[in-house]
């Protein structure tokens, strides 16, 4: 778990965007992408690839969430 937090950290460093969901809080974010990860990264023993990434991306997308440019 803490190498994904790793990687998490280091990627949103990396952003250049973010993501919103009109009408919610940070802790809406947090709940919706705590579920997306556990959903997108199970299993991974820590290697995370640019599909797992994609996975979890597609799970917050499809929970009303969109990439919105900083």
């Amino acid at each position: 778990m803490k190498y994904l937090l790793a990687v998490a950290v280091v990627l949103s460093g990396c952003a250049s965007w973010h993501w919103e969901k009109h009408g919610t809080s940070p802790a809406d974010y947090e709940v919706d992408e705590t579920f997306c990860k556990l959903q997108a990264y199970s299993g991974t023993d820590g290697m995370v690839t640019k599909a797992h990434v994609r996975r979890m991306q597609d799970c917050l997308a499809g929970r009303g969430w969109k990439k919105v440019a900083n």
